[in-house]
């Protein structure tokens, strides 16, 4: 509301502005009474507030709106915090102060601070599943589409042995990691790796993921 007040005036005090300004007739159906243009009435004005030439009158864009950057923003401080041991004390401190006052925190700061847990055992990771705790994720230690695709049982892929609870940043990492080249799997995506491989080496590589990511001991 307030907003629109402010539109309002603006558009009540632009440059050049006349109440006396002529309108088309009553009887002109939707147009009656609308201000009308006359050759050479607006020859002296300058360009107002929403005219073409002006600025316009639409609000700028809400950043807040555009997630993404802030989604980025978010887990480079996960990570700079993470490699640099600091929670409140110097610079990252600092930062980490000032986006608390963000209107995006909300959503995004569970996920900054699960970043920072230290490894867990196997057994504590999969007692957290399913809970849906805000910055955690559940992830499946044999993939569920590689599972499908293998052929694995459905009780298998979803059972309460292949599914634990992870910091969502670093389930985003280790997605990531199973889509990129490697150099131990011959330089192959792990993924594509594990084409036509047994359960076992799924979980073999599922458990090297969470390792390497430091979310399993």
């Amino acid at each position: 509301m307030i907003r629109a007040l402010a539109r309002l005036g603006t558009l009540v005090g632009k440059a050049g502005f006349n109440e006396d300004q002529p309108r088309v007739p009553g009887g002109n159906g939707r147009d009656s009474g609308r201000w009308r243009y006359v050759e050479g009435y607006a020859q002296s004005r300058q360009p107002g507030i929403g005219d073409n030439g002006g600025p316009s009158l639409d609000p700028p864009k809400d950043p807040t709106k555009d997630r993404s950057p802030k989604i980025k923003a978010a887990k480079a401080l996960a990570k700079a915090i993470a490699r640099q041991a600091l929670r409140r004390a110097g610079p990252i401190g600092a930062v980490v102060t000032a986006i608390e006052a963000g209107h995006w925190l909300y959503t995004e700061w569970p996920s900054i601070r699960s970043y920072q847990d230290q490894p867990k055992s196997l057994e504590e990771l999969k007692e957290q599943a399913g809970k849906k705790r805000p910055g955690y994720d559940d992830h499946h230690i044999v993939e569920q589409g590689a599972g499908g695709r293998e052929g694995f049982p459905r009780s298998g892929i979803d059972g309460v042995d292949n599914v634990v609870s992870i910091p969502r940043y670093k389930h985003h990492e280790i997605t990531g990691w199973y889509s990129r080249p490697n150099l131990e799997f011959g330089m192959q995506a792990p993924r594509d790796y594990l084409l036509g491989r047994d359960w076992s080496e799924h979980v073999r590589v599922g458990h090297q993921a969470l390792r390497q990511f430091k979310v399993l001991k």
